[in-house]
């Protein structure tokens, strides 16, 4: 029961959010002087356009995206031949039911509603959205660790509270920063077996929803809150399958995690099971078709390419791939030129070191990548 009203309240907060932004009217981009470094608020050098055939990245995306999931679970460089796999069946049918079980999800923060209404009221005060964060410790300290990342921090001294961070940074930056750090905790890991993929996942899902902002930003194609909420709500498709595997082996212990299985489901299934919690969420319809692989919405272009990017610049700072293979996947996708390359390092280059956090760089040489 309990379960069933953090889902509900998390939906709704969810749906009050998209509901806000959408009454919000754009603004212009800012200007910034002759020769500044450009900043996550400033628009990218170059072209890109926002109505490119999104075939190609998706076709490219998938291969960079496998290397992830094998990563993720360890797959070994050579693979048993011919095991058997029977849980498989039972995996698909688990994911396959009419209501997908409210355990494989982890909690969501339960003052999401208030919380999204207040952001999204132009009278709130920094003092009342303040009051409503600090009364959820991991949010706050999420929120916190946000702020004083090299992203939003503009000031010497580290921002030490919650309101002084909402003064410095803006109302704007929070509303980034919330949907990071309220979709956080659900990638902690939780389970025994493979507990490496939710971090790897999230760390993936930080850079691809950065990258979706920066590009839905730079072509003006969307709202880069709503590019940035997209990469994240399609990275609990992966968290759902991982959840149901999980499942299924804990129901049996005989049978023996198939790492190889794993990722081939997350990499099947994760796109289909992203769609279905967006719906159980009540989202836009346009949020939908930017889900749906086969839809043709603006929405689509920034988290496509935003969650490409992203991948590519966590194998490529975890040593996974090197800049040539990245620059060759980019080219066969279709993707060229200075905005994509100023992104692709803007993202490289905000994620934490390779093996530092997650000790991926260990496992690299023994997963079949």
């Amino acid at each position: 029961m309990l379960a069933k009203e953090i889902w509900a309240a998390c939906r709704s907060g969810m749906v009050a959010w998209m509901n806000a932004r959408r009454a919000r009217p754009g603004g212009e981009p800012r200007r910034r002087p002759r020769g500044a470094v450009p900043s996550p608020a400033d628009p990218l050098p170059g072209g890109l356009d926002p109505q490119a055939d999104l075939d190609p990245v998706r076709a490219v995306a998938s291969e960079a995206a496998m290397r992830l999931w094998r990563l993720g679970f360890a797959v070994p460089a050579v693979p048993v031949v011919d095991a058997p796999c029977p849980e498989r069946a039972t995996i698909l049918a688990a994911l396959a039911a009419d209501e997908l079980n409210p355990a494989y999800l982890p909690r969501r923060p339960t003052l999401m509603p208030q919380l999204m209404q207040a952001v999204n009221d132009p009278s709130a005060a920094a003092e009342r959205i303040s009051r409503i964060i600090v009364h959820d410790p991991v949010l706050s300290a999420d929120v916190l660790r946000l702020a004083n990342s090299s992203r939003y921090r503009s000031t010497v001294a580290p921002l030490e509270t919650i309101q002084r961070a909402i003064t410095v940074c803006g109302v704007e930056a929070l509303r980034l920063m919330l949907a990071t750090a309220m979709l956080r905790p659900v990638f902690r890991a939780t389970r025994g077996n493979f507990p490496r993929f939710p971090r790897l996942l999230w760390e993936r899902t930080e850079r691809a929803a950065r990258a979706a902002e920066l590009y839905a930003q730079h072509t003006q194609s969307a709202d880069r809150c709503e590019a940035q909420l997209l990469a994240l709500l399609r990275a609990l498709g992966p968290l759902v399958v991982y959840g149901a595997a999980l499942d299924v082996y804990a129901q049996d212990p005989a049978l023996k995690p198939n790492p190889g299985l794993c990722a081939e489901l997350v990499g099947a299934m994760g796109p289909s099971m992203a769609v279905r919690v967006a719906r159980d969420w009540d989202m836009p319809p346009r949020l939908l078709r930017a889900l749906d692989s086969a839809a043709a919405e603006p929405l689509a272009g920034a988290l496509y390419i935003g969650e490409f990017l992203g991948t590519l610049a966590f194998l490529e700072s975890h040593a996974v791939m090197t800049r040539e293979q990245t620059h060759e996947m980019l080219m066969q996708a279709g993707l060229s030129g200075e905005p994509v390359h100023t992104i692709l390092a803007m993202v490289t280059s905000s994620g934490s070191a390779p093996g530092a956090a997650t000790g991926v760089g260990a496992a690299t040489g023994r997963a079949g990548l």
